[in-house]
C-alpha cells in the first residue's frame, strides 16, 4: 500500500506509559496524526486504603507487546521497522521505582505517583525543618513537602522494604521514575543499562535543584537518599544510547523523555511563555508556560521544568496546578449517588436539558482540595438546594465545578506571574463533551481550543525525539496551526464574576469538616501506655506541681515505661491546682452570615498563612491564664476527701487544711496515701 500523500517520511515511535494504559504511537516527522498505535490496560493493585501499586515487569512486558503489534500496522501503510529512525519516551510523574542494578530485579513494585501511604513520612521530614513548614523547600526544588513526590516514595521504601534497605547498605540499588527504568532495561539492563532521567521528571523528585538542574546535596541529605543511587539527569531532547534489549525495537535509537503534563503542554504547541494547557481526566493538570523565567508561586502552585530542547539550551520553565477531582466527580454521581449510567453520554445529554444550575453548587473535594487551595480537611458538598432542584441541576454543577476550579488556577496563574492568558488549550478524554468545553470558556473568559486528538502527551515526546535528530523542527512547530475544535465564551464579564464569586462561597462552606491527626512524629509527643487519656497542659505550667516534684526525686519513672504518674494525678482526689483552659471570646460572625464579610477571609485570618509572626498565631496567652490560676482560689480535697477552698498566694506560705500539704520539701510520711502508694510501687519498699 503505497504512504500517505506519496511522500515517505521518517518515522519516530514513542513509548507512552500512562498510569492505566501502555501506548506504542508510530508519527510521521512533523505530522501531527497517529500513523499507528497500539495500547494493552495495566493492572493496579491496591494493598491498602490510599495504596498504589504496579508491575514493573508487566511495563516492560507491554512496551515489547505493543511495539510489536504498532510495528506489523506499519506494512499495510507502506512502510517497515527500518523506517523508524528514533524513539521517545513519555511516562506517568513521580510513580517510583527500586531495584538492584547486578541482577536487574524490582526490590518493590512501583509506587503510584497517587499513593499516599507517606504521610508519616512527611511527618518525619517536616520535624527537621524549621517551623516545620511544608514550603521550606519551594524556593530550592519548586515543591512542597508532600506524598506525591518521589523523594518520600524513595525515603518510605528505605525506611520499610528489608530489600531496599540490604541493596543500599550493599551499593546496590538503583531508583529512578518509570522513563529511567525503561531506558535502563531498553540500553542493556544489568549488562551496561543507561541509568538516566530527563530534567521534567527529575523536577518531579524534590531531589532536584531548579537553578543548577541537578540533584541538591542538602535535598538528598535531608531525604537520605544517596546519589550513587540515582539516574544521572539530561536535557529532554539528545541521543541517550540505541536499545540493546533484543527485542523488535534493537538497534533504535531513544533520543526525548519527557514527563507525561509537559509531553502534552509540548503537544499542544504551548512553546512560547504566557501559553497554558489543562487536561481533563479523572483530575486536571494544568501547566501555565513562564519561558526561562523561573517563578516562585505565592498562591499555592508548583513550580517545574516545562522542557529542555538540548543539553546546551536553556531550561523552560511552568506553574503547575493540579484539580483533585474532575471526572473524578461525574464517576461519584454514577457509581455513589446513581444519577447516571454512563459518564460519557449521560453528563453532557441531562445536564443539557437546564440552561443553568438553579445557583446549585457541587465542590468536589472528596479527598481534599489541591491547588490553589491545599486544604485536606475540605470534604465535598453539594448547596444551594432548594424545591426545585433535579438531579440535572446537580449534574450540571458537578461540569461547573471543573470549570470553576480550573479558574481559580488560571487566577492564581495569572497572580503570581502577571501574564493574562489569552486562550486555554485542552486535551484528555473529558474534552469529548462539548457542553464542558463551551462551559469552561463561559466560566474563565477565553477562548477554549480542544485538540482533535484526545492525547497529546505522545505527540509532544515524539517532536522532542525528532528535534534532537534532525527530522522534526520545533522551530517550524511553533508556527504549526494544530487542528483544534474552538469554543467562545458567550457570558457577559458580571454574570461570570457574580457565578464565580457564589462558587468561592462555596468553596469556603467546604473547610474545616475533616480533622487531620498528625502522627506522633510530627508532634513530638511520645506514645503512653496508660489508658487515661492527658489533659491540656501548657508550657510552664502547674504540671509540675510540688507533690509529683518530691515523687520526681524519690525515684523518677521511666520515659516510655510504666506508669505515668501525671495521668494518675490527675484522675485522683486533688491536693493541688489543676489547670482548666479559658474559654475564649469567639467572633460573632459566622460562615453563614454574610458573603461580604466571607470573602474578605485570609489564610491570616485561620492562622494557615505563612506570613505572620508565630507570636501572631498563638491565639491562648499561656502567662496570663497561669496569673489567673494562680489568683484564683485554690480546691483542696482533706483527708475525707471534702473539698475546701483555700485563697492562695504566690509569694507567701499559707497553712493548709488537715490532710493537705503543699510546700516546696516535706517529709515521705506527711504525703496522702495515694501518693505514699505510688511511691512504694516505684521504689518497691514496703510502707513505714
Amino acid at each position: 500500500m503505497p504512504v500517505r500523500d506519496g511522500v515517505k517520511r521518517s518515522l519516530v515511535g514513542v513509548i507512552d506509559d500512562g498510569t492505566k494504559t501502555v501506548r506504542f504511537v508510530i508519527y510521521e516527522a512533523e505530522r501531527s496524526e497517529e500513523l499507528a498505535s497500539y495500547q494493552l490496560d495495566k493492572t493496579e493493585a491496591q494493598p491498602q486504603e490510599g495504596w498504589y501499586e504496579q508491575d514493573p515487569r508487566e511495563i516492560l512486558h507491554h512496551i515489547k507487546t505493543c511495539a510489536e503489534n504498532a510495528v506489523d500496522q506499519l506494512t499495510e501503510l507502506g512502510y517497515s521497522k527500518e523506517d523508524i529512525i528514533t524513539l521517545g519516551i513519555t511516562n506517568q510523574r513521580e510513580t517510583t521505582i527500586a531495584w538492584d542494578k547486578f541482577t536487574g530485579e524490582p526490590l518493590h513494585p512501583a509506587i503510584s505517583w497517587n499513593d499516599i501511604r507517606t504521610d508519616s513520612t512527611v511527618d518525619a521530614i517536616l520535624a527537621k525543618v524549621p517551623d516545620r513548614n511544608k514550603n521550606y523547600l519551594k524556593n530550592i526544588s519548586g515543591l512542597p513537602i508532600s506524598p506525591y513526590f518521589s523523594a518520600l516514595k524513595m525515603r518510605w521504601m528505605k525506611d520499610n522494604i528489608k530489600a531496599v534497605r540490604r541493596a543500599s547498605r550493599d551499593k546496590r540499588l538503583l531508583f529512578g521514575t518509570v522513563d529511567s527504568w525503561i531506558v535502563w532495561n531498553l540500553t542493556g539492563g544489568p549488562l551496561g543499562g543507561l541509568h538516566i532521567t530527563d530534567v521534567t521528571n527529575a523536577s518531579r523528585t524534590l531531589l532536584m535543584n531548579l537553578e543548577t538542574l541537578n540533584w541538591d546535596p542538602m535535598l538528598c541529605r535531608l531525604f537520605g537518599i544517596h546519589r550513587d543511587s540515582l539516574p544521572q539527569i539530561h536535557s529532554s531532547s539528545e541521543i541517550y544510547g540505541t536499545v540493546k534489549d533484543g527485542s523488535i525495537l534493537n538497534g533504535i535509537r531513544i533520543s526525548g523523555i519527557l514527563g507525561n503534563q509537559q509531553s502534552a503542554l509540548v503537544g499542544q504547541n504551548c512553546l512560547q511563555a504566557g501559553q497554558a494547557k489543562n487536561t481533563y481526566r479523572s483530575g486536571c493538570f494544568l501547566l501555565y508556560n513562564t519561558g526561562t523565567r523561573r517563578v516562585q508561586s505565592t498562591h499555592g502552585l508548583l513550580t517545574t521544568v516545562a522542557y529542555k530542547l538540548g543539553p546546551n539550551a536553556p531550561a523552560v520553565y511552568a506553574l503547575e496546578g493540579s484539580i483533585a477531582v474532575a471526572g473524578g466527580a461525574m464517576k461519584f454521581l454514577r457509581d455513589n449517588l446513581k444519577l447516571i449510567k454512563d459518564v460519557a453520554q449521560d453528563t453532557e445529554h441531562i445536564a443539557g436539558q437546564v440552561f443553568s444550575t438553579g445557583d446549585v453548587y457541587f465542590v468536589p473535594a472528596l479527598n481534599g482540595l489541591y491547588a490553589p487551595y491545599w486544604r485536606k480537611d475540605a470534604r465535598g458538598i453539594i448547596c444551594g438546594l432548594t424545591a426545585f432542584t433535579t438531579k440535572n441541576h446537580i449534574i450540571r454543577a458537578a461540569l461547573e465545578a471543573v470549570c470553576f476550579q480550573t479558574r481559580d488556577i488560571l487566577e492564581a496563574m495569572n497572580k503570581d506571574c502577571g501574564m493574562p492568558l489569552s486562550k486555554l488549550h485542552v486535551d484528555g478524554k473529558m474534552t469529548s463533551n462539548d457542553l464542558l468545553m463551551q462551559l469552561q470558556a463561559d466560566l474563565v473568559g477565553i477562548p477554549v481550543l480542544r485538540a482533535q486528538s484526545w492525547d497529546m502527551s505522545a505527540l509532544g515526546v515524539a517532536i522532542v525525539a525528532g528535534h534532537s535528530v534532525g527530522v522534526w523542527s520545533c522551530d517550524r512547530w511553533r508556527h504549526h496551526a494544530t487542528p483544534t475544535d474552538t469554543f467562545l465564551p458567550t457570558t457577559t464579564d458580571d454574570d461570570r464574576d457574580a457565578r464565580y464569586t457564589k462558587w468561592k462561597m462555596a468553596v469556603q462552606r467546604s473547610l474545616g469538616w475533616a480533622s487531620t491527626k498528625k502522627s506522633i512524629t510530627m508532634t513530638g509527643q511520645k506514645r503512653k501506655p496508660s489508658i487515661y487519656a492527658g489533659t491540656l497542659t501548657p508550657p510552664d505550667s502547674r504540671k509540675n506541681s510540688d507533690v509529683a516534684q518530691i515523687i520526681d526525686e524519690i525515684n523518677p519513672a521511666p520515659d516510655d515505661e510504666g506508669i505515668d504518674i501525671e495521668e494518675l494525678m490527675q484522675h485522683s482526689a486533688r491536693k493541688f491546682s489543676i489547670f482548666v483552659p479559658l474559654k475564649l471570646p469567639k467572633d460573632e460572625h459566622t460562615i453563614l452570615d454574610d458573603a461580604e464579610y466571607y470573602m474578605n477571609k485570609k489564610e491570616c485570618d485561620y492562622g494557615m498563612c505563612q506570613c505572620c509572626k508565630p507570636e501572631r498565631k498563638l491565639q491562648t496567652n499561656w502567662k496570663t491564664i497561669e496569673e489567673i490560676i494562680e489568683n484564683e482560689p485554690e480546691i483542696i480535697f482533706d483527708s475525707e476527701d471534702q473539698p475546701q477552698v483555700c485563697e492562695s498566694k504566690q509569694d507567701e506560705a499559707y497553712e493548709p487544711p488537715v490532710g493537705g500539704v503543699v510546700k516546696k520539701r516535706i517529709h515521705i510520711k506527711r504525703i496522702p496515701a495515694i501518693f505514699r502508694n505510688i511511691s512504694n510501687k516505684f521504689t518497691n519498699t514496703s510502707p513505714t
